[in-house]
């Protein structure tokens, strides 16, 4: 891979915003090579002031999530909606310009897409909101829980005893930054031959489009997707406990109940109460009992490899130390050890979202300080400075 050159080091971003998915986006395309220019406003990035903390080698604090979210990128420092000429001359020589996360923000710099695309009609623009920049939820505020809420999702997330369940993380967040990433790819390819395009990217219907069978569902067959039953068959996934955490099994026609009661070593499970997916459901704690005694001296992974070495359906609840110490993901280089000291050690987070045989994606530079590159460019406002 030496010496090939990575497969967007010809594209230029201008990202301009305040929140996660615009931050995400533009990195994801910053690690394919592209020259990523981050604008701030002389306040800063909100994100700057998200704890936790890591310590630089120069001694400051600095936060390890704009740090995560911003390698790879230049920083400039200016005033969108005072600095226009300097912003108009940055975006004369841009493939893409992304914006957001939220569409008030668009309305206090003074910004409009269509307006900009107008002035620079070879430009990519792409903006992340949450309900996009048109319709009758175009302004409204929201959350990761509100959006999760509003795409459909938490509708039949949790359990149906209790209260619908947030999925972790920020989903709605990143799943946007995705999208907008592979959609600006597509986006310049189509640009250099027939001019520039207005991308207009909602967070929730980002959201919404994981739903690939419960629209359909209701469509043809009129069936409203449900939170699962509070009691359910242990071995159709649900986590099992072993060891010091959680493995999970699946029986189905290949794997049925007796291969894994052979497997355990515990006959009981193989009794006719469990053949039954409803047989084990109404007996789902005592299952789990006879997985906790028969695997307590066993660890979860190694149940797990040797469950998959075998051939069975099974896997195994990771934290995030077995995450860093997992010895698939480190053949596979998942991690990248991230710059200065985390509570006095070294750290990591995952940072290679795509392995690509030719070019790879590589980290070329650490997070930018606010303002560090704005004299350069703006004074050569020219591609190619990576």
């Amino acid at each position: 891979m030496s010496g090939r050159r990575p497969p967007l080091d010809d594209v230029r971003i201008v990202e301009l915003g305040v929140g996660l998915a615009t931050p995400f986006a533009a990195r994801l395309l910053g690690d394919l090579g592209a020259e990523v220019l981050k604008v701030e406003t002389p306040e800063g990035d909100p994100t700057r002031s998200t704890a936790p903390y890591y310590r630089a080698d120069d001694g400051d604090e600095r936060s390890a999530l704009f740090e995560y979210l911003n390698y790879n990128k230049w920083g400039i420092a200016l005033d969108p909606g005072r600095d226009r000429g300097v912003l108009d001359d940055l975006l004369s020589t841009a493939d893409v310009l992304l914006i957001g996360d939220d569409i008030a923000q668009l309305d206090t710099w003074g910004l409009d897409p269509g307006e900009l695309h107008t002035a620079h009609p070879d430009l990519v623009i792409e903006t992340l909101t949450p309900f996009g920049t048109t319709g009758p939820k175009a302004h409204w505020k929201a959350t990761d829980l509100v959006l999760q809420a509003a795409s459909g999702l938490l509708s039949f997330s949790g359990t149906a005893e209790r209260t619908p369940l947030k999925r972790g993380l920020r989903q709605s967040t990143y799943q946007a930054g995705l999208t907008a990433a592979y959609a600006a790819e597509a986006a310049v390819v189509a640009a250099r031959q027939h001019g520039g395009t207005v991308i207009d990217i909602s967070m929730a219907e980002c959201i919404t489009s994981e739903l690939v069978m419960t629209v359909p569902e209701y469509t043809f067959l009129g069936a409203v997707s449900a939170r699962r039953p509070g009691v359910v068959d242990p071995l159709s996934g649900d986590p099992l406990p072993a060891g010091d955490g959680y493995v999970s099994a699946q029986v189905n026609s290949l794997t049925p109940i007796s291969v894994f009661a052979d497997f355990i070593g515990d006959r009981r499970l193989a009794e006719p109460q469990y053949e039954t997916s409803e047989g084990r459901a109404t007996r789902a704690a005592a299952v789990g009992e006879i997985f906790r005694s028969a695997l307590e001296k066993e660890q979860p992974r190694e149940f797990f490899e040797r469950a998959s070495a075998r051939g069975l359906l099974a896997g195994f609840v990771q934290r995030a130390d077995q995450l860093l110490d997992c010895p698939h993901l480190e053949a596979r280089e998942v991690f990248r050890t991230m710059p200065g000291t985390l509570d006095g050690r070294p750290w990591r987070m995952p940072a290679t979202t795509v392995s690509l045989s030719r070019t790879g994606a590589s980290v070329r530079r650490d997070a930018p300080l606010l303002g560090e590159h704005t004299e350069e460019f703006v004074s050569r406002p020219k591609a190619g400075a990576l």
